[in-house]
């Protein structure tokens, strides 16, 4: 990473993608970057369902009643939809 950048954010939620859009589409270099394995900050929803339990340091693998990790999809945060 010897590169120059004009911005570097650092995060990937809602208000950082945005800024990080923002800067690209206005000819910035932009380095975005996450600390995180997933996509989405603290808004963001995890699948399989095994890396929800490394996020969340649980000591055992999701159990197998549970069915395929696949499967699932957690919201970190709830979200509202809004349908007329």
């Amino acid at each position: 990473m010897d590169e120059e950048y004009d911005v570097i954010v650092l995060g990937t939620g809602l208000t950082e993608c945005i800024l990080s859009g923002i800067m690209s589409v206005n000819g910035k270099k932009v380095l975005h970057m996450d600390r995180n394995p997933y996509y989405g900050g603290e808004s963001s929803s995890i699948t399989p369902l095994e890396e929800l339990y490394k996020r969340f340091s649980l000591p055992d693998s999701p159990p197998e009643t549970m069915g395929r990790g696949r499967d699932w999809n957690v919201d970190l945060i709830p979200k509202f939809l809004m349908a007329n």
